[in-house]
């Protein structure tokens, strides 16, 4: 791998790390607030946190996609993490739920960066079988990170309460802020800059992913349902520690960044179609499994092969996309990307804390299952027909600024 392709992977998906593990921090300790009725009353408040809060990032991702292009993306990278880490530090003053709601739109705002900008940086930079094996590199570190934010946060939050993961995680962003900029130091790119700058379409954006909506929708569904219930299903329905539901969660997060590094080789074996509809059934199971089930060790292998399953669907999709767009779309492209699936993770969100108030906090699973039920059938015909390409970009329709690797 080049050098140029080393210092851009290496810089994006340390940003993943840490935007993934800012966004879980809050959400892991939704259980303890809910339980000891501090910040939050009800199930329908992190419906509503999550509703609104991500509304606010799909307005801020249409900008970005508009505004970033043609400008260099380790500087946006950078003030990702800075909005992020002192909005959490901030976060440990609420003494109130508008406060937490202020404050977690802040992290909202801050972590609205990182998709469009820190994917349509690796699209921009691999092609071909290798930006397969980036996006699965990306996403992986992306899980890390949020492994990383489960196995402490309920260690914390046991020892010494919920404020000290969202300071334990504000500091970090910090950190990476400078690690970040030290690590993409070089990496300037002038032909492709001047090829992006080129005028969005947005009509030639939107006409690209069309037939991915019904996937993003539900893959961002799964992502609030399980970020935000996940925690609250193991501690308020089997009873299991915040400390072990970290671990459990942990475990699931360790599987899909295993999954998401395997990806690669994965889908270079049985090909993007297969190995995306595998994933599909198996996160069908999975998803009812965890609605039904009330023995715990059922439940933790479901978590993990759900983990599994979800983490490979995450880069394939990418791939799909990333692999046919076109220079000047690009930023604008994984903008929308990211708009799609935070409308999938707030409408759902907020519909799953509904009916986890009216009928028990099992049902935002057996909703995932159904959803995931119809979209695996929406899948199967969509390639039966033709209507996505997944083989080799011919050389023709290859944006030039791309590195081959």
């Amino acid at each position: 791998m080049k050098t140029l392709q080393r210092k851009v992977l290496g810089a994006v998906s340390l940003h993943h790390a840490c935007n993934d593990a800012s966004v879980v921090a809050l959400p892991a300790i939704f259980p303890l607030l809910y339980t000891q009725k501090v910040l939050i009353k009800r199930y329908s408040d992190i419906g509503t946190l999550m509703l609104v809060g991500l509304l606010v990032a799909v307005l801020s991702q249409f900008v970005i996609g508009h505004k970033v292009k043609g400008r260099h993306y380790r500087y946006f990278l950078a003030l990702d993490t800075l909005v992020v880490g002192i909005s959490l530090l901030l976060m440990t003053l609420s003494r109130n739920y508008l406060m937490l709601f202020l404050f977690f739109i802040g992290v909202r705002l801050g972590t609205s960066i990182y998709h469009p900008v820190g994917i349509s940086w690796i699209s921009k930079t691999f092609t071909g079988k290798s930006i397969d094996r980036a996006m699965g590199f990306q996403s992986a570190f992306g899980d890390i990170g949020v492994l990383a934010a489960f196995a402490t946060t309920g260690f914390l939050t046991e020892s010494f309460g919920w404020k000290a993961p969202l300071f334990l995680w504000g500091s970090v962003n910090i950190v990476v802020l400078a690690t970040g900029l030290s690590i993409s130091r070089g990496t300037a790119d002038p032909p492709a800059v001047r090829e992006e700058s080129a005028g969005v379409s947005w009509k030639e954006t939107i006409r690209g992913v069309r037939h991915f909506i019904p996937l993003l929708i539900l893959g961002g569904m799964a992502w609030g349902i399980t970020l935000g219930y996940a925690p609250s299903l193991l501690n308020h329905k089997l009873g299991i520690s915040m400390k072990n539901t970290g671990i459990i969660l942990g475990a699931w997060m360790a599987a899909g960044a295993l999954a998401s590094l395997s990806y690669g080789r994965v889908s270079e074996k049985l090909g993007r179609p297969r190995t995306i509809m595998i994933a599909y059934a198996v996160t069908i199971v999975t998803a009812f499994t965890l609605g039904f089930s009330g023995i715990i060790a059922l439940t933790v292998a479901a978590f993990i092969l759900y983990g599994m399953s979800m983490f490979i669907i995450y880069p394939a999709i990418l791939s799909f996309i990333g692999s046919s767009v076109e220079a000047k779309n690009r930023t604008a492209t994984f903008s929308t990307v990211a708009n799609f699936q935070i409308i999938g993770n707030s409408v759902f969100s907020f519909i799953a804390g509904l009916l986890s108030d009216a009928f028990g906090i099992h049902t935002p699973f057996l909703m995932l299952g159904s959803a995931t039920c119809l979209i695996t059938l929406y899948m199967a015909y969509i390639l039966s027909k033709g209507k996505i390409r997944y083989g080799p970009v011919p050389a023709a329709a290859r944006p030039k600024d791309i590195v081959t690797g």
